[in-house]
């Protein structure tokens, strides 16, 4: 993605253009993520921009909104959702205020208003976290927005509270990181585990990350599909699998420079907190029964904890860069996080 940010001054004659014009957030080194984010200069930009839409007249606003690439929009978009969590960690709302103003400072008509309501639901969240009032936050930010989307705001805030909750409705909950909160995804399933399931998630990500893919999903509440490990005859499998007390999962992607093929290959990795270890054995012994030929496959387990790992392409004739030999790379550092939380008391 490219920001280009350009405000066209038609009184001056003149072309402002962005003092940064190719920053963006960047996938691959992780900004995208809202597990931990760190502030870059990227976030700083986008504040300063904020700052200065917020400051001038409605005419220069329009011109301003009407400047910005798709690109721009969905980097504001994902500025708002960074800014709901350095609010949280700093107790600080400024940092909603320039969420919200990144949020007035988008034409409806560019975007899918879905994907506004999701940042919206993070900033009203991290509103009530540090005791602000955040339906007198967004009805400020009405003064900035243009119509269709002062629209979006107040239906937003008139949705009810259960309508508004980033876990039950929106599918994220909080996680608590070394750097302080962050936001992990949510995916509706059974979870009542004894062990930190959040954590061994973000650390099985880490894992992903040292080698050549990229984490694009961490989730918890999470569900093994059962198709992974379907045999002929599924009585044990049947009966297993919903004892599950909780799970996770991690979703990544293939680095562009490690394969031509980069684009169609996909690494899963399921994580079960099981009721006991016998369980957890059964599933072990059901992913070692599997041979699949289109994709590779391995499963671990530790104590009451099972990990499946999958890795394929999900484009058709195209083959999986990935042996069941070759996964085998990751079961020493995943089943290591598995045996620390295992061994914990």
């Amino acid at each position: 993605m490219k920001c280009t940010f350009i405000l066209v001054l038609a009184c001056f004659g003149l072309v402002i253009q962005s003092p940064s014009p190719n920053r963006a957030y960047d996938l691959w080194h992780g900004e995208e993520s809202l597990i931990n984010p760190v502030k870059n200069s990227e976030d700083a930009r986008l504040s300063n921009l904020c700052e200065s839409f917020a400051k001038n007249d409605k005419t220069t606003r329009a011109r301003m909104r009407a400047s910005l690439t798709e690109d721009d929009i969905y980097s504001l978009l994902l500025f708002s959702q960074r800014s709901s969590v350095f609010a949280i960690r700093e107790q600080n709302v400024a940092h909603l205020i320039n969420g919200l103003r990144a949020i007035a400072m988008i034409d409806l008509k560019k975007v899918d208003p879905r994907d506004v309501l999701l940042p919206l639901s993070f900033l009203y969240h991290s509103a009530g976290r540090i005791k602000q009032n955040p339906d007198k936050l967004f009805r400020d930010a009405l003064a900035l927005s243009e119509p269709k989307m002062s629209e979006l705001i107040v239906g937003f805030v008139e949705r009810s509270p259960q309508d508004k909750d980033l876990r039950s409705s929106w599918g994220y909950d909080e996680v608590e990181t070394k750097n302080g909160i962050g936001f992990i995804g949510w995916e509706f399933e059974k979870y009542n585990p004894t062990y930190d399931l959040k954590m061994i998630a973000i650390e099985i990500a880490d894992v992903v990350a040292a080698d050549k893919y990229h984490p694009t999903g961490v989730t918890v509440a999470a569900k093994l599909p059962a198709t992974w490990l379907q045999t002929k005859d599924n009585t044990l499998l049947d009966q297993t699998l919903p004892l599950a007390r909780g799970g996770a999962s991690v979703f990544a992607r293939l680095h562009p420079q490690a394969h031509p093929e980069s684009e169609s290959q996909v690494l899963m990795i399921f994580l079960e907190e099981m009721p006991d270890e016998a369980a957890a054995q059964r599933l072990l012994t059901l992913s070692k029964s599997k041979r699949p030929s289109d994709y590779a496959m391995l499963g671990l387990a530790q104590g009451k904890l099972f990990c499946l790992i999958v890795a394929r392409s999900f484009v058709a004739e195209v083959k999986s860069i990935e042996t069941s030999e070759s996964i085998s790379r990751f079961s020493d550092g995943i089943g290591k996080v598995l045996a620390k939380y295992v061994a914990k008391p």
